[in-house]
């Protein structure tokens, strides 16, 4: 089906804008990629892989702080000193402007679990909680409730969700949510004392279930799978993302399964050079197609922490096999606009994905850097 690149184009801009740059947009200022491409399924492609406006990404941060520093202030007087940590998107500059939530971690800051280690490099003091664990992260949290609300009042505190708490509307220009938790030592942490190798453990408020996660470790892998690709794999994620998200058909994964799904993909198929931004679509491209083509091989695949296989249930996969589909239109299409106009030959895979990697399209010379032009 011939996707409306008029529509996505829009949606795309208006998720990469704030506010502020609105009015400088429709005064014919824009982003890089906009002025390095005129056939809309090109632009849109490249736009897709970039990072938001560095002031959209500042603004994600200074919510955060916003909101860990009326916490600090809030919850010292109830005798709690939490941790605060950033995960998920933002940290890795993978985040989609409109789409992506701000996630900060309130990390109960005395009461853990940890694993067994002999020969531990971290001491520990005797357990100090009011009660278990669960009870002082539960504790932590209605603390916290407490402090939001009072604090935020002219905005939506959202105290029903099982894991977290969520922020909107009011003074929040991005949507936050608080996700309390304690930590969780592992053995490998406890030997090398890098924090990467922190666990946190997040509780259900109904079921008091514990949910062990290793959103440092995430960060860790995604971050050197960047470096090793020339930020490739950041690229390649962003694309990911944007096409799940304009799809006309609802997709069952998350940015952490997508993020996870990139981690896999071989280097070469998506190390970014200069001006070649299309071998990206292209390496994503051939990765989700060769994973949708072998179910043995691709719900093998596990997340970057080891924990679990990325695709676990059937809705995962079927997901999987959407997106494939819809980035192999995408890469169709860009094909189709950078071809000779009588050209009307349809390639293989194997010939599109080569034009693709062979396609230059140099940086307008006063865009070289990137971002909006003021």
């Amino acid at each position: 089906m011939p996707r409306n690149f008029d529509d996505r184009l829009a949606r795309l801009r208006m998720r990469r804008m704030d506010d502020q740059n609105i009015v400088l947009n429709s005064q014919g200022f824009g982003e890089a990629y906009e002025k390095r491409a005129t056939s809309k399924a090109t632009k849109y492609a490249l736009g897709a892989m970039q990072e938001v406006d560095p002031r959209s990404t500042q603004i994600s941060h200074e919510e955060a702080e916003k909101v860990e520093r009326n916490l600090k202030e809030g919850l010292s007087s109830e005798g709690l000193y939490p941790a605060f940590r950033l995960q998920g998107s933002v940290p890795l500059n993978v985040h989609i402007r409109g789409v992506s939530d701000v996630d900060l971690l309130v990390i109960e800051g005395v009461c853990l679990h940890r694993q067994y280690c002999e020969g531990s490099l971290k001491s520990y003091l005797p357990y100090s909680g009011v009660g278990s664990v669960t009870d002082d992260v539960l504790l932590l949290r209605a603390k916290s409730e407490e402090v939001l609300e009072r604090r935020f009042w002219g905005a939506t505190v959202d105290r029903t969700p099982a894991k977290s708490i969520q922020l909107s509307d009011g003074a929040f220009r991005r949507k936050v949510d608080v996700v309390p938790s304690n930590w969780f030592d592992t053995a490998t942490y406890q030997r090398t004392l890098e924090e990467a190798q922190r666990g946190v453990e997040i509780v259900n408020k109904y079921t008091r279930e514990h949910i062990t996660n290793y959103p440092f470790i995430y960060i860790a892998e995604i971050t050197a799978k960047a470096r090793q690709t020339n930020e490739g794999a950041r690229m390649g994620i962003r694309l990911a993302k944007n096409v799940k998200n304009d799809a006309d058909v609802e997709i069952a994964l998350s940015s952490y399964d997508i993020g996870s799904l990139i981690y896999h993909c071989p280097n070469h198929y998506i190390t970014h050079l200069v001006a070649r931004d299309l071998m990206i679509l292209s390496g994503v491209e051939r990765w989700f197609d060769e994973l949708s083509r072998d179910h043995t091989r691709a719900t093998s695949l596990m997340t970057p922490d080891g924990t679990r296989r990325i695709l676990n249930d059937v809705a995962k996969w079927e997901g999987l096999v959407k997106l494939s589909g819809e980035l192999t239109s995408l890469a169709q299409a860009v094909e189709r606009e950078l071809a000779s106009p009588y050209d009307f030959t349809l390639p293989d895979r194997d010939m599109l994905r080569k034009r693709l990697n062979d396609n230059s399209i140099p940086l307008a010379p006063e865009f070289i850097g990137g971002g909006i032009r003021f």
